[in-house]
């Protein structure tokens, strides 16, 4: 028997240059902020409380800020490139008689989807309720292939939200199909 859950694909207007883009104007504002905020650092409490680090980033103020922006930045392109490499997720479909879960992705950066296979045996499913005072509630869903996390989809900040057979979906994922 086949099962299956889909949403309208995807579509961004991003591309590399206007990436690119954000993540210069992104260092800019953190290396200008750096610079601020090593002296406040420095000079919170008395001076004779001053810690060594907060000392060390005063001495070194260029290299400080320097090393604080290109460290965040670097966060950021890490969680970009993993989210651009496993594409965001806008088919899913369990296929019972081949025992095999075929989900369907998109990169938004080149617009290039990608079919994806995983037989039932390998996969494991973590289901996370999650709430936030900044984001509310959000129910994350993380597919993980030989203990590696391959796909997440978060379903109240994407089109799976208005699916309408999304509670089914969960429901599937939370009682095991895997396992029938």
């Amino acid at each position: 028997m086949n099962d299956s859950y889909e949403i309208e694909k995807p579509a961004s207007d991003l591309n590399f240059l206007t990436i690119g883009i954000k993540y210069i104007v992104l260092f800019i504002v953190l290396f200008l902020a750096s610079w601020i905020a090593i002296p406040l650092f420095v000079s919170n409490g008395r001076p004779t409380r001053v810690n060594t680090t907060a000392e060390l980033l005063f001495e070194n103020p260029l290299w400080s800020s320097l090393i604080i922006s290109i460290g965040v930045i670097t966060w950021f392109i890490y969680r970009t490139r993993k989210k651009y490499k496993f594409g965001e997720v806008y088919k899913i479909e369990f296929n019972d008689s081949e025992r095999k879960l075929e989900i369907k992705t998109i990169n938004l950066a080149n617009n290039k989807e990608k079919d994806n296979h995983y037989d039932y045996k390998n996969l494991s499913y973590d289901f996370q309720n999650k709430e936030d005072s900044l984001f509310g509630k959000q129910r994350i869903l993380k597919i993980n292939n030989y203990g590696r996390t391959v796909h997440e989809i978060n379903f109240d900040r994407t089109a799976w939200c208005r699916n309408e057979r999304i509670d089914k979906l969960i429901e599937k994922i939370k009682t095991g199909h895997n396992n029938v």
